[in-house]
């Protein structure tokens, strides 16, 4: 499937309250939502006609997440229950369940269950959902989520270099993220996602904070060339985006509600991002064409 990259905004619901904010917008845009939310949300969206995504939900069950399975060991005479990365066969079931979800839905991209903070993991999820992907045809269009965001805010820097240190070019957070996304294009992918790069802020309304700045993203887009940015989406960083023709979705939708944001109070934040779109060529999104005028 081929489609032409161009800057689309994407707005991120999970109710049906945020999805009826949409309906009177002018401008061309695209929605993302859990596989989680009710099924009616699902079809609405599906429906309204703008390029739809779904993607797992990767804070959602923090508490047991799906990627665990739990283990009895008997132990000084009693049996103990633990925690453990899941088995592959019980992987792959997981994926499987995700995929078979959003075929019900006939989204235009689904994007793929990842680890926050687990770059690795991450990747062996992706390569297993490739697998399971392609078992039978589907009519959408899967997105591999890269985890960027934790070694890029936790990179350790060797203050000192060691005799056996790697040159400084390569012991770098970009030469390890670089080769990760060439690993996820040898697998197939031809559409990357970078992920992780919200951090949690107590001090901010909606708990996370996008932990770059405009400069530093405009480096990472440079060099990295995704397709999305997950949670990347700001007035501030909207002439980024723009520039390097890349998706990005608002995940923190209070950013956008002059009720809690006082910059917005007499703006509308929805209206000035699809502005941007104005006067882009047309461009081709999943099954269905999207005219950008």
């Amino acid at each position: 499937m081929n489609i032409e990259q161009k800057f689309l905004p994407v707005f991120s619901v999970d109710w049906l309250g945020l999805f009826n904010r949409l309906k009177n917008l002018e401008g061309n845009y695209g929605i993302l939502a859990p596989i989680s939310s009710n099924k009616s949300l699902l079809r609405n969206i599906r429906d309204f006609g703008k390029p739809f995504f779904i993607d797992s939900g990767v804070f959602r069950n923090q508490d047991c997440p799906w990627y665990y399975e739990t283990h009895s060991e008997y132990l000084d005479n009693r049996w103990v229950r633990k925690r453990k990365f899941a088995s592959e066969q019980h992987l792959r079931h997981q994926v499987r369940e995700y995929l078979e979800r959003c075929d019900q839905f006939s989204p235009d991209f689904i994007f793929t269950q990842d680890i926050f903070g687990e770059p690795l993991l991450s990747l062996y999820l992706a390569r297993l959902t490739w697998e399971e992907y392609w078992e039978k045809q589907r009519n959408y269009t899967l997105i591999g989520v890269v985890q960027v965001g934790y070694s890029i805010y936790n990179w350790q820097k060797k203050l000192v270099p060691q005799l056996n240190s790697c040159p400084p070019h390569y012991d770098s957070p970009k030469s390890f993220l670089a080769s990760l996304i060439s690993a996820y294009r040898d697998i197939g992918y031809d559409y990357i996602a970078l992920g992780g790069l919200l951090k949690v802020d107590k001090t901010r309304t909606t708990g996370l904070k996008f932990g770059l700045s405009t400069k530093e993203f405009d480096e990472l887009l440079a060099w990295s060339r995704p397709e999305f940015v997950l949670g990347g989406l700001a007035l501030t960083r909207t002439e980024v985006l723009r520039k390097h023709k890349v998706w990005a979705d608002s995940t923190g939708w209070l950013w956008w509600n002059e009720k809690y944001d006082s910059k917005f109070r007499d703006r509308n934040g929805f209206q000035e991002v699809l502005e941007l779109t104005v006067g882009l060529d047309n461009a081709t999104y999943g099954c269905n064409t999207y005219k950008f005028s």
